[in-house]
């Protein structure tokens, strides 16, 4: 009783001197740097310009731009030449009175908006319509054009046999499609090649990473892939990298968000394979952050077609979210597309003061600013801290002995067979993160109250969740050791409005067989891992026997008797395009 009580005494005097000690005095430095903050900007210190752009400012430069195609688009179509100013007050005009919508950093039109503007407005001869949307589906400026004439699509592909791999015969397509604001967005799509056919009514896989990750933290090896185990379970596995990152590299963008990922980038992927594979929905499957954007991307669309009803938000965020989410009936038809989602450790709130990590991410956001960088390093520390010879050693003492509780990773019993997979890990799937995210991650870890919106309405989607869709079922995964999701995150689950509420605690392999998933649509599980740390819902023991099982489980039992027969489409219409 003595020794056990001086080894917990022990362990605690080394956390608070590794961890909580240091947490603390972090966080009192922020709290006093934060005070002076504004002042910076006043004193004009090196702060990075893209963070503190006006809203004016980028109006301004989307009107600009806009002028200047419909100026040459007039001149090419008419040969008349429209005062640019004159072009510029007209769309400036129809911004305000909300009968154009500002798109991130970009104005696009439907037809029916520019030829309104330019027989209306413009007093352009109707004759000469048809030639200034053929040239402004060429300029890429009119939203039907992005929507149904996207480019080329498929245009790579690779195949891993079992011969070289040890698992089985896979086949990875690359695509590329364009966001709703003329952004270009690639995605991979993988399959096992004998498990699935064109047209068939297998579950389609959406497989969202977290926080600074690439897709490629769900297909690190053969021995660690998310995405090769579901493929070997017959589904169709599409594999999401946010902008800037995995297959998206170099088209980087600092004002990336979560609302960016949200409103644009995932939501684009899932209307993509409703669109190609003739009406299949998705199961969307998050880790971290991306459990978070799936969920808060369903929300937003439920906010959108019930927004006048709601009256838990202020007229003026009302106003605000009008003009950026999409209409009622789009929403609608979005809503049908999800079939359910998965979240693997996803936090609605943060606790600052629980690890060093947050307090440090703090700084290193505000530094990164500072030093004008185009990105927060992430990556490249990990690069350090991989490959420099004490670091390396430091950082393999951390992940494999957990010192002080300072291991946000993983729990190291669960990975006694691989003593190098955090440096695996983050060699292979680790980003760095543009500053936009950064930013709004530090506010949500700083205020501890979730994530809001970066735009006017300052929307807290943690705070809407009576407003879920109930018939889309929600499935989410807690460790007991992640320090950076802590289990009082489990308050929220009396917000959502689903029918069935259930809660497991998962102790052994045994556990599984008391778990019960239905076909019912209105449910809500929660299942909380004992011993898993933040990775250790997707690699690792834990993983191999618990969770992963636990997903197929779900997945099939969600995806039910789902069928074409059943959606309006038949499976030989399907198979005139490139199946899922």
């Amino acid at each position: 009783m003595i020794f056990k009580t001086w080894r917990n005494l022990s362990s605690s005097v080394v956390r608070f001197c590794v961890n909580d000690g240091p947490a603390q005095v972090i966080n009192g430095c922020y709290n006093a740097y934060s005070m002076i903050y504004r002042g910076q900007l006043s004193l004009g210190l090196p702060v990075s310009k893209a963070l503190i752009v006006s809203q004016e400012e980028i109006r301004n430069s989307a009107v600009q731009k806009l002028a200047l195609v419909l100026f040459h688009i007039y001149l090419s179509a008419t040969r008349q030449q429209i005062p640019r100013p004159r072009i510029k007050r007209v769309i400036s005009d129809a911004l305000k009175k909300g009968r154009l919508r500002l798109t991130e950093n970009a104005i696009f039109l439907t037809e029916a908006q520019l030829t309104d503007l330019s027989l209306k407005r413009f007093g352009i001869p109707e004759p000469d319509m048809g030639k200034i949307l053929e040239i402004a589906r060429r300029r890429r400026i009119l939203i039907e054009w992005l929507r149904t004439e996207p480019g080329p699509i498929y245009f790579e592909s690779e195949i891993e046999e079992k011969e070289h791999n040890g698992r089985g015969d896979y086949e990875t397509v690359y695509y590329r499609n364009y966001t709703d604001e003329g952004k270009e967005i690639g995605f991979r799509r993988m399959v096992s090649i004998e498990g699935v056919t064109a047209g068939d009514n297998r579950p389609a896989v959406v497989l969202i990473p977290g926080f600074a990750n690439n897709s490629n933290c769900f297909n690190i090896s053969d021995r660690y892939s998310l995405a090769k185990d579901m493929a070997d379970n017959d589904q169709w596995v599409y594999l999401f990298d946010p902008r800037g990152v995995g297959v998206n590299q170099g088209r980087f963008d600092p004002l990336y968000t979560v609302d960016t990922m949200i409103d644009y980038d995932l939501s684009t992927l899932v209307r993509f394979i409703h669109k190609r594979s003739c009406g299949k929905p998705s199961v969307l499957v998050g880790h971290s952050m991306g459990g978070l954007v799936a969920e808060n991307m369903v929300l937003n669309w439920a906010l959108a077609s019930r927004l006048p009803e709601i009256d838990h938000l202020e007229p003026q965020q009302k106003e605000v979210l009008d003009q950026v989410l999409p209409s009622a009936t789009a929403a609608d038809s979005y809503l049908k597309m999800v079939r359910g989602i998965v979240s693997l450790g996803s936090p609605k709130f943060f606790h600052k003061q629980s690890h060093v990590f947050f307090p440090t991410s703090l700084w290193l956001n505000h530094l990164s600013r500072t030093f004008r960088f185009r990105q927060v390093p992430v990556k490249e520390i990990s690069r350090i801290l991989t490959e420099l010879p004490v670091l390396k050693q430091i950082t393999r003492l951390i992940a494999n002995h957990n010192v002080g509780d300072l291991n946000f990773l993983i729990s190291p019993e669960n990975h006694r067979d691989d003593k190098y997979f955090v440096e695996r890990y983050l060699k292979t799937a680790t980003e760095s993160i543009p500053l936009g995210l950064g930013f709004q991650c530090l506010k949500a870890i700083y205020n501890g109250k979730g994530f809001k919106r970066m735009d006017g309405s300052r929307l807290n989607y943690s705070d809407c969740l009576p407003w879920f869709p109930e018939d889309i079922p929600v499935f989410h995964f807690w460790g007991t050791r992640d320090n950076l999701v802590p289990l009082e995150n489990l308050r929220y689950r009396k917000f959502y409005p689903h029918q069935i509420k259930k809660i497991y605690h998962l102790n052994a392999t045994s556990d599984l067989d008391r778990i019960d998933i239905t076909a019912e649509r209105s449910q809500l599980i929660d299942f909380v891992i004992e011993g898993a740390n933040h990775l250790d819902l997707l690699y690792g023991k834990l993983a191999d026997e618990i969770v992963t099982p636990l997903l197929m489980r779900i997945i099939e039992k969600v995806w039910g008797n789902w069928s074409y027969d059943g959606s309006g489409a038949h499976p030989a219409e399907n198979l005139k395009a490139v199946a899922s």
